[in-house]
């Protein structure tokens, strides 16, 4: 999300694209009390812009793990992918590069089934285990789940979900794409 003073940020359940909620936010500080839980692990941030302007995702996302406490040296910033689909590769690929043989892929609950869709897709040989930043947070602050029950209330979420939903039900029968650059700004 744009600031004000040129800088950008990530974005809050309470702001949407043209599919619903986003909530890249939870994601940032579900991964930083990661970090802190595995403090031998790598977080790879993922994503170019689609619009291609910069900063890039990875790098909005890693600015603010680091001000979050996580050390640069543990982030690595793949800005190579444009949408999950490609991120999902990119990372199988760095993972296969660095020799891992284990991964957690951390995204929003509404996120993971596709996420997930992407990942057998790729038929990696790397053991992948996907975990909600919602269920992250919910475990360090009883009242995030309860805030969440109230999220996936809202029009936003449910919009979301069917949109998640169509995206997976494409990807199995192969005519998946991502959407156009528009429909995925902030609004």
């Amino acid at each position: 999300m744009p600031l004000q003073n040129g800088g950008w940020r990530t974005t809050t359940y309470d702001e949407s694209d043209g599919f619903g909620t986003m909530g890249g936010r939870d994601r940032v500080e579900a991964a930083a009390l990661l970090a802190k839980q595995y403090p031998n692990a790598y977080l790879v941030t993922t994503c170019q812009r689609m619009d291609y302007v910069l900063p890039t995702l990875a790098s909005t996302y890693a600015e603010e793990l680091c001000a979050l406490g996580v050390p640069n040296e543990r982030i690595i910033k793949e800005e190579v992918s444009i949408n999950t689909g490609t991120s999902v590769e990119q990372i199988m690929r760095i993972a296969q590069e660095k020799k891992w043989k284990q991964l957690l892929l951390l995204s929003s609950e509404f996120q993971l089934p596709r996420i997930q869709a992407f990942y057998e897709q790729a038929k990696g040989d790397i053991a992948v285990t996907f975990v909600s930043s919602e269920s992250v947070l919910a475990k360090h602050d009883m009242a995030s789940a309860a805030r969440f029950e109230q999220v996936k209330q809202t029009p936003a979420y449910q919009m979301r979900l069917a949109a998640e939903a169509r995206g997976i039900a494409a990807i199995k029968n192969g005519t998946y794409c991502s959407a156009p650059i528009e429909d995925k700004k902030e609004r």
